[in-house]
């Protein structure tokens, strides 16, 4: 049964789950906002030769994604009742959402990076009996000479890179909704979250692209009139500021909203 949803309405929840995503994960969201603007830096200072360092940052943040994700899906699909599907205090918990979102998300990762190795190996095959490859260092040297070149057996490339592009972000768009279904249908959503999306992945695509668009031009313009100097640090704050306090919440409700649309229609 095809179930699409509105997309005026997941937009209009997203922007009232803002203020609610402040008020019941306020402190894993700051926690992120130290880990992604200090580490770097104390990193940059840092006197002794930890070489793990690098990776005890990445992992500490990996982390506190996967914890604000339980958190910001727990409130925006339970409301009241997140406390009860074991939301955390400002929004910190490890329980059985949180692995399944972890086991989930390797399980997706690992499938779409099957495919793009699928299409990655046809690509270098064609790539090596066309001869093009000859006379360049590696694959990517090759594929920007085509790129520049424009002529010929080029556009056969050019068109299936273009195409490739557009495939992954086909699948991606796919999985979207896996976290959503994990936490609203409290149980394993993998694989299977792939026919969630199944007729609604436009509407999602535009959906996600009204609420990025205007902040990546913003980025743009901010960086390209501040980008340099000692503003540079500020800007760089004030951008982390937006990306996990505005955009993150902005999603995740934008996300929520449509899995609900679609779960409601489906059971009718």
């Amino acid at each position: 049964m095809r179930a699409d949803f509105s997309v005026m309405k997941a937009l209009k929840a997203a922007v009232v789950f803002v203020p609610q995503a402040w008020a019941g994960a306020w402190l894993v969201l700051v926690l992120m906002f130290a880990a992604l603007a200090g580490g770097p830096w104390l990193l940059a200072g840092q006197q002794l030769p930890l070489n793990f360092a690098p990776l005890l940052l990445i992992f500490c943040i990996l982390l506190l994604k996967l914890v604000s994700h339980g958190a910001l899906y727990r409130i925006a699909l339970f409301g009241k009742e997140a406390r009860a599907e074991g939301l955390g205090f400002g929004g910190l918990q490890i329980a059985r959402p949180e692995l399944r979102l972890l086991l989930a998300s390797l399980i997706a990762g690992a499938f779409v990076m099957l495919v793009a190795g699928a299409i990655f190996l046809v690509f270098a095959i064609a790539l090596s009996l066309s001869g093009l490859a000859t006379g360049y260092e590696n694959s990517m040297a090759a594929v920007c000479a085509i790129w520049r070149r424009h002529s010929g057996v080029d556009y056969v490339f050019i068109v299936y890179i273009l195409a490739a592009i557009l495939f992954l972000v086909f699948v991606a768009l796919k999985f979207v909704l896996m976290p959503a279904a994990n936490i609203g249908g409290r149980k394993l959503v993998a694989l299977n979250a792939l026919g969630l999306s199944s007729g609604n992945v436009g509407r999602l695509f535009i959906g996600l692209m009204v609420i990025v668009l205007p902040f990546a031009l913003a980025c743009g313009l901010a960086v390209r009139q501040f980008g340099h100097g000692n503003a540079f640090m500020w800007l760089h704050s004030a951008l982390l500021v937006l990306t996990i306090f505005g955009l993150f919440p902005l999603i995740v409700g934008f996300l929520a909203s449509a899995y609900r649309q679609i779960m409601a229609i489906r059971s009718k």
